[in-house]
């Protein structure tokens, strides 16, 4: 099973970061963000970033392109402005990325996808990116700041737990609708979060 790390740069400095990276044995970042800067942390711009992992042995490439959350195609957007993760992750551009990744992988390396939100729980790298590799069969870690590792599984679990709390009670299926399928009440849960979380058009339809 192949092994993908996640990570949020956050307000750290990037030492700490590049720390957790070697504490997780990952050699190869794989920066997320649809733009590879930051006004607010300049130590994680690309100019910056990219050299200091190369001086740690740890590599860099920019990936927004196909797994950046602010994705230009407005078919991929719902009726009310918001990006529909499930939609664009079933897009040739999004595939794409996975066989760039799959590539990255055949060579040995340990990537890590690298976006700016310290919990994977508010980014889109595990709600759209880890969701969708996870349904694959890669194994997802989410990197958290205090080193310690959250799987994809746990992260489910957040998301059942926040949004179908009572899904257990003998009257839950009262409560979602009907729905008995546990994939189809996960995959409920991931738009829910998909919708709170998603970038957003400026003008959206009415």
């Amino acid at each position: 099973m192949d092994i993908v790390f996640t990570i949020g740069h956050s307000n750290h400095e990037a030492e700490h970061v590049i720390k957790l990276l070697k504490r997780a044995e990952a050699d190869l970042v794989l920066d997320v963000r649809s733009s590879p800067w930051s006004k607010r942390y300049p130590q994680f711009n690309r100019e910056e970033l990219s050299p200091a992992l190369k001086r740690q042995g740890i590599g860099y490439e920019w990936f927004g392109n196909w797994f950046g959350a602010r994705q230009t195609d407005e078919s991929f957007y719902m009726p009310a402005g918001w990006l529909n993760y499930a939609w664009y992750t079933a897009s040739p551009n999004f595939r794409e990325g996975i066989r760039q990744l799959d590539l990255h992988l055949a060579q040995g390396k340990v990537p890590v996808l690298m976006c700016a939100e310290k919990d994977p729980f508010d980014c889109h790298r595990a709600i759209m990116v880890s969701r969708a590799l996870s349904l694959l069969g890669y194994e997802i870690r989410h990197i958290l700041a205090d080193s310690s590792i959250q799987t994809q599984a746990q992260l489910d679990k957040r998301l059942l737990d926040k949004y179908f709390p009572h899904r257990d009670e003998p009257d839950i299926f009262d409560l979602i609708e009907g729905e008995t399928d546990p994939a189809q009440i996960l995959a409920d849960a991931y738009l829910k979060r998909n919708e709170a979380i998603a970038w957003r058009l400026e003008n959206p339809e009415d």
